[in-house]
């Protein structure tokens, strides 16, 4: 496992090469389908740099296996590091990535910044946008907003400790933007967000903020039928889970870490080894997912007695998400 530390766009090269032996690494293995070449996208999520003693270790390990499969892009989910003078080690690592890098708000991004000042620091487009790449459309959304009797608020310096309902919003100017947004393009379209949609059990609470979104992305069609969306992509929870809903998958991609199992079993369950995954897009709209598997650094969840530790896994698993049907 590579040692921690500052990368340098050398030793980057040079770790890529190293891991050319890794499962499907290069051009060769994303294929081709009938309408053009596949888009190749590497996904992290919840790294917690200032949080996990690791995280320099996993983000290396992770932009060290997608510059050896040459992917067009990479993208965290979130929950990346507090976006303060201790985080610019991770930043100066996150800018030797190979191909475009896309950033994701999460909740703990904001514990020590404001909204504006994490989005100025990590040289965002702005708190959610979109852009075509590789023949796809790529939106990117922020749930990071509080529900106030007036209106929205941002989350600012761990301001959303507060009621569940009231969390995880996406503001009514954002909704009217994705609307829009989702009308003008005739490109399959993934979406990334932090918090998780398209699940509705007690692992996403707050069913008030996840369903208009979720009616949004459900209401974009072609004129055939099918959804615009083929997929949306979240982290906040590390766990592995999917679901297909209104014919768009929902993927919900482990941390890059561990899981928090608290303060009564430990705080953090630590994985052995970084997870990551890489996606073919294919210009039909169908996906490929490559997980990273891993075991827990003992002692497990349910060697400490964890009463959650079934339902837990180290690992991202392998899927192929169909291209969306018509109606």
């Amino acid at each position: 496992m590579p040692q921690p530390g500052p990368l340098t766009r050398r030793r980057l090269l040079a770790l890529g090469g190293a891991s050319l032996f890794l499962p499907c690494a290069g051009r060769a293995a994303a294929g081709c389908r009938a309408g053009g070449p596949s888009l190749r996208m590497g996904v992290q999520t919840d790294l917690h740099h200032g949080l996990d003693p690791r995280a320099m270790e996993r983000l290396e390990a992770f932009l060290a296996a997608a510059q050896a499969r040459e992917d067009e892009a990479v993208a965290q989910l979130g929950d990346f590091n507090y976006a303060d003078a201790g985080a610019r080690e991770c930043l100066d690592l996150w800018e030797q990535a190979p191909g475009r890098r896309l950033d994701v708000l999460g909740n703990h991004d904001m514990d020590k910044a404001t909204k504006e000042e994490t989005v100025a620091a990590w040289g965002m487009p702005g708190r959610h946008h979109s852009l075509d790449l590789g023949g796809w459309h790529v939106v990117v959304l922020d749930r990071n907003n509080l529900r106030t009797d007036e209106g929205y608020v941002g989350y600012s310096r761990s301001n959303y400790y507060v009621d569940v309902e009231r969390r995880g919003h996406a503001d009514a100017e954002q909704l009217e933007w994705l609307a829009s947004d989702l009308a003008a393009t005739s490109l399959p379209t993934l979406v990334l967000v932090h918090q998780g949609l398209g699940v509705q059990d007690r692992d996403a609470p707050g069913a008030a903020a996840r369903r208009p979104i979720e009616d949004v992305l459900a209401a974009a069609r072609h004129p055939d039928g099918r959804p615009k969306v083929s997929a949306v992509l979240c982290g906040h929870h590390h766990i592995d889970r999917y679901r297909q809903r209104d014919g768009i998958h929902y993927l919900w991609i482990n941390s890059a870490s561990y899981y928090w199992v608290g303060g009564d079993y430990g705080r953090m369950a630590p994985y052995a080894d970084a997870l990551f995954a890489f996606l073919t897009l294919h210009p039909d709209g169908a996906i490929e997912v490559e997980g990273r598997a891993s075991d827990w650094e003992p002692p497990s969840p349910a060697e400490r007695g964890y009463p959650d530790a079934e339902r837990l896994t180290p690992f991202i698993a392998d899927r192929s998400l169909a291209a969306p049907r018509p109606a």
